[in-house]
């Protein structure tokens, strides 16, 4: 427990106590709020943001799509930009919700704490081609192959935009930029001055509190600190009985910013987190596979260094380094430490009598783990040491100034696990006219395997030999995507923006499962050894295919009036396998997701937002049996400014039917409809 949430005492065993501190914190909003002190700066920035003309959100600056500061309107991808105004205003509670906003981008709750969330297909409690990043530092998972989100307890207020990148994006994210990436980027400390507090609850049992200070420590230096409280009550399984996937958690943040007379910005932040999620999972008894309560526990401390420096009027560096500690336990099953650090460098390069862009860079990553397991799944070996590298550079060059620009490069990554592999990517953007572009780009992108799916194993006892399941052995099987992409970009009206992109992605290989155990696709012995003086038979579970992905998506953006913005997003995409008898998670999504946003400014203190969402069936490619049919959700939001210093939100989650199965029920549990309140209070 974090010192400065000890009055608090979250546990699931004590809701009570909860409520209590919800309403007591509520209080304290109020009377502050009725103060009145500094909190014109929030206000002002988010009015700012929300009176963007839609020629100016076209010309919003992003860093995902080629590691260097863009325009929006000019970068030759398929991005979608989640802006802070968006995330206060659609009343999300999590970051993965607020990921919903994006077209191609589809989210599943699995649980009250734990989400699936997918690019392109392959939403998952571990979608392994995904690359995800906070202000540029990867939280990819190096043993599950994936995210945990439940452990990337960001506060909304301190995301200033989110950038999607949907497609390959290897060539300057490395492995595991297969389908996309997602960088979020947090405020800086000179734009969190002064106090907020934050209080949210809901009918389902979810609720926040959120305190964080703000100060200058000089005329160019800020420091921001935070502390954040989450509790999620237990859910509703496919039964309809009570399920046992509570889950808690306490978050410590620091950040400080400072800037040097000659353009110099160094930024550093940190991060402590721990949170307890219960569950059910099989643990043998030996004559079963009995499911009896467990608890995931997770500790972790994050340490960020930013540096970006002028090195002339042509030339900047920039340099990060990072280092993380994480114990994560699943009791019953294992317990993983790890530690890992990583350095990353680049420079940029773009003389004003040059056509050329360049920019190049190097990292390396250190990590090192230690498990202990039960005798029925063991990671070996238990205790491991990786270290891996990466070298990248791009170039664009203007065919044509200002009207044709053409980017091209690659990057090589090298692992333990895969060796060195090689990422290219060429893309050609044509600027129309001043609002319109369009692009088109072919890129390749590989995904790096797990310690956990080439490491670990079921071990069942066949005397006299044991035998060793293993998903990837030894990472026999590297998966790669190359991709075919393009699409346009267009302020069609003063009031009307479209953005529209269209592609194709092959998978070759790819891993998958097997549905004929008696064909050649099926399970394979992979080795035969003696360990101990004990006969060890290794199977392979996973088989090599291939597959091939299509769709389209669309995003509009229209001011209906000052008062009235709508933004629609549709998404269509089919898989098609080359081999029907092995398949991957990458045949379980849905085919279409639609999103229809409705923002009304009612008057100077009200705003009204409406958020419509359909997704089609999810079709299980085991067992019919498990398909999820196609859901529509509906959100409603209400903001009140009722003072200078305090807003007051109502709103409904989910509205329409009392539960929802958004995934696997195997998997996950339903989704409650769901009222709630938050109140928040600049001081």
């Amino acid at each position: 427990m974090l010192p400065c949430f000890q009055p608090i005492r979250m546990t699931p065993d004590t809701p009570k106590s909860w409520y209590l501190t919800f309403i007591a914190t509520a209080a304290l909003l109020a009377t502050c709020s009725q103060v009145g002190v500094a909190h014109a700066q929030a206000k002002a920035e988010a009015e700012a943001l929300a009176d963007l003309s839609l020629e100016e959100l076209m010309r919003v600056e992003i860093v995902s799509a080629s590691r260097r500061t863009q325009v929006l309107g000019d970068v030759p991808d398929a991005v979608h930009v989640i802006t802070r105004d968006d995330i206060l205003r659609s009343g999300v509670r999590s970051l993965p919700e607020a990921l919903r906003m994006a077209p191609g981008v589809d989210v599943a709750q699995l649980s009250p704490s734990g989400w699936a969330v997918g690019v392109r297909g392959e939403a998952g409690r571990f979608s392994n081609k995904l690359q995800v990043l906070i202000d540029g530092r990867s939280v990819f998972s190096p043993l599950y192959s994936g995210v945990l989100w439940e452990a990337e307890r960001v506060p909304l207020e301190d995301i200033e935009r989110i950038e999607v990148i949907r497609g390959p994006a290897g060539a300057v994210w490395g492995t595991n930029a297969v389908n996309g990436v997602i960088n979020i980027i947090t405020r800086d400390a000179a734009h969190t001055q002064g106090d907020l507090a934050v209080a949210n609850t809901g009918s389902d049992g979810s609720h926040r509190v959120l305190l964080r200070h703000g100060t200058a420590l000089g005329p160019d230096s800020w420091l921001r600190l935070y502390g954040q409280a989450d509790r999620q009550a237990d859910a509703i399984d496919t039964l309809g009985t009570k399920a046992n996937n509570s889950a808690h958690a306490e978050t410590a943040g620091v950040r400080w910013d400072q800037t040097q007379q000659n353009g110099s910005r160094l930024s550093v932040q940190g991060q402590v987190l721990k949170s307890l999620k219960n569950g059910d999972l099989p643990v043998p008894d030996f004559t079963s596979l009995t499911p009896v309560p467990t608890v995931q526990s997770i500790e972790k401390a994050t340490l960020m260094g930013a540096l970006d420096t002028p090195l002339s009027n042509a030339s900047e560096l920039h340099v990060q380094a990072s280092l993380q500690k994480q114990r994560s336990e699943q009791r019953g099953y294992v317990t993983h430490r790890f530690t890992s650090a990583d350095l990353d460098v680049q420079h940029r390069w773009h003389p004003a009598d040059s056509r050329h862009d360049v920019i190049w860079g190097a990292g390396a990553t250190w990590y090192h783990d230690s498990t202990d397991s039960i005798p029925l799944v063991t990671l070996a070996p238990d205790n491991r040491t990786l270290l891996s590298g990466r070298v990248f550079a791009q170039d664009e060059y203007a065919l044509l100034p200002d009207q044709l620009l053409l980017t091209y490069g690659a990057r090589i990554d090298h692992d333990p696990y895969s060796g060195a592999q090689v990422a290219p990517n060429a893309r050609l953007l044509w600027k129309m006219n001043e609002h319109s572009s369009s692009w088109i780009a072919a890129s390749r992108a590989v995904r790096a395997p797990a310690r956990g799916e080439a490491d670990a194993g079921a071990n069942i006892d066949a005397s006299p030999a044991t035998i060793r399941l293993v998903f990837n052995p030894g990472a026999r099987i590297v998966e790669k995507v190359t991709a075919l992409e393009t699409g346009w970009r267009s302020q069609v009206r003063q009031n009307l923006s479209v953005d529209v992109a269209a592609f194709v992605q092959r998978y070759d290989p790819l891993l998958g499962l097997s549905t004929d155990m008696t064909g050649n696709n099926g399970p394979s012995i992979v080795s035969d050894t003696t360990v101990n003086g004990q006969q060890v038979i290794t199977v392979a579970l996973t088989s090599p295919t291939r597959a091939t992905s299509r769709g389209i998506e669309l995003a509009a953006d229209w001011r209906i009036a000052r008062f009235w913005r709508q933004q629609l997003s549709y998404s269509y995409m089919e898989t098609r396998f080359d081999t029907p008898s092995v398949i991957s998670t990458l045949g379980g999504n849905p085919r279409s997701l639609v999103s229809l946003r409705e923002s009304l400014d009612l008057n100077s203190r009200w705003m009204l937002d409406i958020w419509l969402r359909y997704t089609s069936a999810r079709k299980d490619p085991l067992v019919p049996q498990l398909d999820v049919p196609s859901r529509t959700a509906l959100d409603i939001n209400l903001r009140w400014a009722a003072t200078p210093g305090m807003t007051v939100s109502v709103g409904g989650h989910n509205l329409g039917r009392q539960y929802t199965q958004e995934i696997n029920p195997q998997i996950s549990s339903q989704v409650k409809r769901a009222v709630f309140a938050k109140v928040e209070a600049s001081f």
